[in-house]
């Protein structure tokens, strides 16, 4: 009896072995990950969810369920038609339970506070405020690398007009305790941004930017000043804002200040209060 010879086969052989083995390794471990992955209360909810969703599709006011509705009053779907279209309520059902996950964790945020904080300091005769704002997460998700620059410091020159000063290159804004370097903003968790500050002794507002430009001198004084600020994150739309101030004729724990959005008209009449004493706050949000 004549027996076949596989010796000239057997590298493919070990080769077909190899693979079989690799396969037979990946399926076992995608099987304990996939089976690890449903677990009975989630999925039961997911089902739940689902269900419902997928019956708002297919009997609810969607565009979908109109037009197969006014169809079937003249035309009765085959099968194909029918199967084509419960399997696009099954893809909807699922495209709107992914989406509104998804929305919930795309990182976005807006700037809409501001707050004038009294500080102590080391000197108990010195007194500063800060004029901070505050960052907020508009989604569940945190906000990576956030970070905010000065980009122009403008003069009220009384006659309704900003008035662009030479502080108008990009600076550095520092957070409260935090320092100059981005840092993440999560939801619920105020971290706030300053912006510029005074003090009881010395009325003259200062921008809180690194480094310090030395023409800030020729800008000093009680205001008013416009700060234009870009505020950007990682995977994040920037926010440009500014904010107003001014403590001409004002005491100096009365600021007025006023946070403006991107294109928000300002209507703050500054020198409503020029000559008079002792002038009550006037905070704008």
């Amino acid at each position: 009896m004549r027996h076949a010879d596989f010796s000239q086969y057997a590298i493919y052989i070990w080769f077909g072995f190899g693979a079989v083995l690799a396969t037979t390794t990946v399926l076992l471990l995608r099987y304990r990950l996939f089976r690890e992955g449903f677990e009975k209360q989630l999925l039961w909810i997911y089902w739940r969810v689902f269900k419902e969703r997928a019956w708002e599709i297919f009997w609810g006011p969607t565009l979908l369920s109109v037009i197969f509705g006014i169809v079937t009053l003249w035309w009765p779907p085959t099968i194909i038609v029918f199967l084509s279209y419960l399997l696009t309520v099954v893809f909807m059902a699922g495209y709107y339970l992914w989406r509104e996950q998804y929305i919930r964790l795309i990182p976005k945020f807006k700037v809409e506070t501001i707050i004038a904080q009294v500080t102590d300091t080391e000197n108990k005769d010195i007194t500063k405020i800060f004029l901070q704002v505050l960052p907020e997460c508009l989604t569940d998700a945190p906000v990576f690398e956030c970070r905010a620059r000065l980009l122009l410091v403008s003069k009220f020159d009384g006659h309704g007009n900003w008035i662009p000063t030479q502080m108008n290159s990009p600076l550095k804004l520092g957070w409260d305790y935090y320092g100059y370097e981005p840092l993440t903003i999560e939801p619920g968790i105020g971290q706030r941004l300053n912006i510029c500050w005074w003090d009881n002794k010395f009325t003259a507002i200062i921008p809180t930017v690194e480094p310090m430009p030395s023409k800030i001198r020729g800008i000093m004084g009680p205001g008013p000043f416009k700060f234009d600020v870009r505020m950007s994150a990682k995977d994040c739309t920037p926010v440009d804002f500014s904010v107003t101030v001014n403590l001409l004729g004002r005491k100096w724990d009365a600021p007025q200040y006023v946070l403006l959005q991107k294109g928000q008209k300002d209507d703050t009449d500054y020198f409503a209060n020029l000559g008079t004493d002792g002038a009550e706050p006037t905070p704008n949000y």
